[in-house]
C-alpha cells in the first residue's frame, strides 16, 4: 500500500482505438504532467406539482485528459495520439501528420500508478491503471521559450474511462527498467530556427539581429458530438472546420529605427495592410558533429504552418519602470494548415 502518489511510479501509455489490454500501449517519454477529468453532465428534470426535482437526468459522462512533455529526440505526443503506431516496429524515417488526414483517429489511453516503494513504474507491475478509450485529441499547444525546455500540450477528449485496481497481467510495453534507464535529449532554445528564412515582417525588424524571445503553436479542433438515435454513445467527435492555427511570436525591440520603414507594422485607414506571410520552424538536434559540419542541426520536429499566415494583433509591451526590456509580439493566424513533420532517428516505437 502507497502512502503517496508521486512521479516516478506514474506511467502513461498510448494504443491504437480498441486495444486488447495495457501491454498493447506504448509508453510515452518525457511526459511531465497528467491531468484527468470526468464530468458527469446532468440535466435537471421537474414537475408541476412538487419542489423537489423529479429527476436529474444523467448524460453521457465527459472525460477530459491533459497532458504536458517535453519536446526531445522522441515523436511527439501529438504525433502520438493521432496516429499510434504498432508495437515493436521500427519508426519510419519520416512520420506525418496534418489535420485534415489525421481528423478522425482516436486512440486509448492508459495511466498506470505503482506504488511508492518502487523506484521507477518499470520495477514491477502497476497496483492500478485508468482506461480511457476512443479519445480524440481536442487541442494542442506547442511552446518555445528562451527562459525553459520546449514543450507541448495535448488535450483529449472522450466519454470512457474505467479504474482497474490490482496488478495486471502485464505492463505498459517500452517501459525503462533498472538495466535500461529512459534518458532524453531536451530541446531549449538553441534547437529552433526558421525553415527558410523568418516571415517577411518579422526579418524586417532588424536588418542582422533578431531577438525572439518566445513563439507559442496552438489550435483548438472544437471537438463536436454526433448522436444517432438507438445508441447512447456518441456516433463521432468531429473537428468544426475551419480550424483557426495561431503562433504568436515576442522579440525583443533592439532596433528601433528598423520599426518605421514600411515594414507591415504600420496601420493605415485607408489601404490593405497585410500580407500572408510563410511560417515553417524546425527543432533541431544537438549533435555537435552535425552543427559543425552543417552550420545546423538536424531537423528532428518541423512544423509548417503554410503560406497564409496573417498578422492578426501588433502589440508593443515591456520596457516599463520596473526594469523589464521594450517587446513586440506578432500574432499570427491561419486556417486549416498545421503539418507535423518527425525526422528523428527510426528507433523501435514505444521507445522512440
Amino acid at each position: 500500500m502507497s502512502k503517496r502518489i508521486y512521479w516516478a511510479v506514474e506511467a502513461l501509455g498510448i494504443a491504437n482505438e480498441q486495444s486488447a489490454d495495457i501491454a498493447a500501449s506504448q509508453f510515452t517519454p518525457g511526459v511531465q504532467s497528467v491531468g484527468i477529468t470526468t464530468n458527469f453532465n446532468l440535466e435537471q428534470i421537474f414537475e408541476l406539482g412538487q419542489l423537489e426535482i423529479y429527476q436529474d437526468l444523467e448524460e453521457v459522462p465527459d472525460i477530459e485528459i491533459t497532458v504536458e512533455k517535453v519536446f526531445d529526440q522522441y515523436l511527439s505526443l501529438y504525433a502520438r495520439c493521432t496516429r499510434p503506431l504498432a508495437l515493436a516496429t521500427p519508426v519510419a524515417d519520416t512520420v506525418t501528420r496534418n489535420i485534415a488526414n489525421d481528423q478522425n483517429n482516436e486512440c486509448d489511453v492508459y495511466f498506470s500508478v505503482n506504488v511508492d516503494t518502487d523506484e521507477q513504474a518499470g520495477d514491477n507491475l502497476p497496483d492500478a491503471f485508468i482506461f480511457c478509450s476512443g479519445m480524440f485529441v481536442s487541442s494542442v499547444n506547442f511552446n518555445f521559450v528562451t527562459d525553459g525546455h520546449f514543450t507541448e500540450n495535448v488535450t483529449l477528449v472522450g466519454n470512457h474511462k474505467v479504474w482497474t485496481p490490482g496488478a495486471p497481467a502485464k505492463k505498459i510495453t517500452g517501459l525503462p527498467t533498472t538495466v535500461a534507464l529512459d534518458s532524453g535529449q531536451v530541446k531549449k532554445r538553441q534547437n529552433i530556427r526558421f525553415l527558410g528564412g523568418a516571415p517577411t515582417t518579422i526579418a524586417s525588424m532588424g536588418a542582422s539581429d533578431i531577438a525572439i524571445t518566445s513563439i507559442t503553436v496552438s489550435t483548438d479542433f472544437g471537438r463536436e458530438e454526433m448522436n444517432i438515435l438507438g445508441q447512447r454513445l456518441p456516433y463521432h467527435r468531429f473537428v468544426t472546420f475551419p480550424v483557426e492555427v495561431s503562433c504568436e511570436v515576442e522579440l525583443y525591440v533592439n532596433d528601433i529605427s528598423s520599426l518605421a520603414g514600411g515594414n507591415q507594422l504600420d496601420a493605415f485607414p485607408n489601404q490593405n495592410n497585410l500580407t500572408p506571410e510563410e511560417i515553417k520552424l524546425v527543432i533541431e538536434s544537438d549533435d555537435v558533429a552535425d552543427i559543425l559540419s552543417t552550420g545546423i542541426g538536424v531537423a528532428v520536429h518541423t512544423l509548417d504552418l503554410g503560406t497564409k499566415n496573417t498578422i492578426q494583433s501588433i502589440t508593443w509591451g515591456g520596457g516599463d519602470t520596473g526594469g523589464s526590456n521594450a517587446t513586440i509580439t506578432l500574432s499570427y493566424r491561419n486556417f486549416n494548415k498545421l503539418d507535423y513533420t518527425y525526422g528523428g532517428p527510426a528507433t523501435v516505437a514505444g521507445l522512440y
